[in-house]
């Protein structure tokens, strides 16, 4: 998307602005590569590993919903709010139990990933994680954690900071964006519509940015790498140094080379089970696929009408004109684009040849998730760190002065 984007979803198709390059990997690329260029070429100062949906402390919204009946519980408020905080506190455990590394990032990729690239630069977990709920108002949750995260770390314009994200984590990323572009109108409405925030956080960003220029000086230092993204928000060109999408995709029946293979009407669950097409995740994810707690319906609408502005209405055929309700209908007509790349950044689509990894279920690592939990892997973290200093060497990415 262009400079002052202004919150603008993206379209379906999108038009890249960037021709996508196309990437054949192997688990091996990532032998014999100087990792360290990421700190002494990039002056990357710091990473931060952000997972995506469902894969945070709350990706259910057990414990919002038991919070707010609470309020209005009399004498049981206490115990309740006990019980809410408790179940947050231990959900992300179990969830990096019972995922592991597919389709999350857990404390062995991060060390991993540190001993990759060495002492410098520091390596990660998002802390505090978030939620991981499937909506709006949870990734706008998300991305004004990340700008409170950037002003703990005061990036001066010679760092920079990578953040590094797996799925929906990436559509936080965007509106990080379109905050750093810090537009003063368009923030404002931004924060108007999610209403009152009992988290400090939000109070806290918020003053960030009405005392910060436009747009904010931080934004010299963000590095987004996205991992399996549905197409969804608008980038603001202002508010990055630099936007890579790496995207698992194969060539669909059509020949259509920059798209993924539609997903109205349906696929053949083999083929979506094997992931013949790439990620079938990121392909589906787009908007309309938002589950919002009924607690957070009226708080999410309202953020969707900011984070959904410019989303024009999709062209019917004869194949979707009679599905109801309106939201189904409108979906699929925009699953039938196909809409595998985004229209900002550098799309890096990578087809994956089989590593003979497999997950403890006997299936292919590169299958796992529809294809969507390969990005996460530990087997492919030195391959994909590979591509990306690739990606950033061949690109003209400019080089931080030492």
């Amino acid at each position: 998307m262009p400079a002052k984007n202004q919150f603008r979803h993206q379209s379906y198709p999108t038009a890249p602005s960037v021709r996508p390059a196309f990437h054949r990997l192997r688990v091996t690329d990532g032998d014999d590569v100087d990792f360290s260029k990421l700190h002494s070429q990039f002056g990357v100062r710091e990473v931060v590993l952000v997972h995506g949906t469902f894969m945070g402390d709350d990706p259910f919204g057990i414990s919002e919903v038991l919070r707010t009946i609470a309020k209005s519980a009399g004498l049981l408020e206490g115990p309740l709010m006990t019980l809410a905080d408790v179940l947050q506190a231990r959900m992300k455990s179990l969830v990096d139990g019972l995922a592991q590394d597919v389709g999350n990032y857990t404390l062995k990729y991060c060390d991993a990933f540190q001993q990759l690239v060495g002492g410098d630069p520091m390596v990660r977990l998002l802390q505090p994680t978030w939620t991981g709920q499937n909506h709006h108002l949870a990734r706008a949750d998300l991305a004004v954690r990340l700008l409170c995260q950037l002003d703990d770390m005061q990036p001066t314009p010679e760092e920079t900071v990578l953040l590094w994200g797996h799925s929906h984590a990436g559509n936080a990323f965007a509106i990080l964006s379109n905050l750093l572009a810090n537009d003063r109108n368009a923030v404002a409405k931004f924060f108007t519509a999610a209403g009152h925030q009992d988290a400090e956080h939000w109070a806290r960003a918020r003053q960030i940015l009405e005392s910060g220029p436009s747009p904010h000086p931080w934004a010299k230092s963000v590095l987004f790498v996205a991992f399996g993204t549905p197409v969804r928000y608008g980038w603001d060109s202002n508010g990055y140094r630099d936007l890579l999408h790496v995207l698992h995709h194969r060539q669909n029946d059509n020949g259509d080379e920059f798209l993924a293979q539609p997903m109205f009407p349906a696929q053949s669950l083999n083929d979506m089970l094997t992931a013949r097409y790439g990620d079938w995740v990121q392909a589906f994810g787009i908007a309309g696929t938002d589950v919002p707690p009924p607690i957070a319906m009226q708080a999410n609408r309202a953020v969707a009408a900011v984070l959904e502005a410019g989303l024009t209405a999709p062209e019917h055929g004869l194949d979707t004109r009679f599905i109801v309700p309106q939201q189904l209908r409108d979906t699929c007509a925009r699953w039938k684009t196909g809409t595998r790349c985004h229209g900002d950044g550098r799309n890096l689509l990578v087809e994956y040849e089989p590593s003979g990894r497999t997950t403890p279920l006997a299936s292919p690592i590169e299958e796992t998730l529809l294809g969507h939990g390969v990005a996460t892997t530990l087997a492919w973290l030195p391959a994909h760190l590979a591509l990306v200093l690739q990606a950033l060497s061949s690109s003209g990415t400019p080089a931080v002065a030492r």
